[in-house]
């Protein structure tokens, strides 16, 4: 029984310096527009790997202004850490032909450009989107704004993307020891790139567009 004990310790002691090189750390992220047009329903989507996902969502937010509140994201650092960071970006821009009968042009960060991305939200987000509008709804039958459909479509399709496993379509943008506790901003581009930046660095992606099927008024 003493040798058993013994060598659990040893073991403990073996993973010790592991545990030590791996620090858990929390960093805020804010959004900046920097397009002419006011951005409404913007979701956040970040993945440290399989360890850790958090989600945020925004209502609108005018030209050249910056979400008044942050979101939190964990993430881990560290000489043993294998884990990267991912990131997804949806959102919708009110410009002229961005709303038609029932319908919103949306954005979405897309490294890759990535058909998979939009198969993937062709077969699951009509029936979600559908309702999410009718819960929004509630029993009020008129058609809600198109801000308030934008952001509810926004939130399904990151959700959607957010509950796959898969990293597909993701942005990698590696958070690191000086970015904790600090404010990370994705910066949405007048030409719709996204940039991300931070103490540790800079980095851009593209971004496609889907035109969504939502009741709106």
């Amino acid at each position: 029984m003493r040798s058993s004990k013994i060598t659990q310790l040893l073991l403990a002691l073996c993973f010790l310096p592991l545990a030590l090189c791996l620090t858990k750390r929390t960093a805020l992220v804010k959004i900046q527009n920097n397009t002419p047009d006011t951005i409404t329903g913007i979701s956040v989507s970040h993945k440290y790997s399989d360890v850790y996902k958090n989600q945020g969502d925004w209502g609108s937010i005018a030209p050249g202004t910056t979400t008044p509140g942050t979101m939190t994201v964990e993430y881990n650092t560290g000489a043993f850490t294998t884990g990267r960071d991912w990131w997804m970006v949806t959102y919708h821009r009110k410009q002229p032909g961005s709303e038609r009968p029932n319908e919103l042009k949306m954005w979405f960060s897309d490294p890759e450009n990535f058909r998979n991305i939009i198969d993937f939200l062709e077969k699951a987000a009509p029936s979600l989107i559908k309702t999410a509008i009718n819960v929004a709804k509630g029993s009020n039958p008129a058609a809600i704004p198109a801000a308030k459909a934008a952001q509810i479509v926004s939130k399904v399709m990151c959700k959607l993307m957010f509950n796959d496993e898969s990293t597909a379509g993701f942005k990698q943008h590696i958070l690191r020891s000086e970015d904790e506790k600090v404010v990370t901003t994705i910066v949405i581009n007048k030409d719709d790139t996204i940039t991300f930046k931070n103490k540790s660095g800079n980095s851009e992606t593209v971004t496609s567009t889907k035109w969504v099927a939502a009741e709106h008024a």
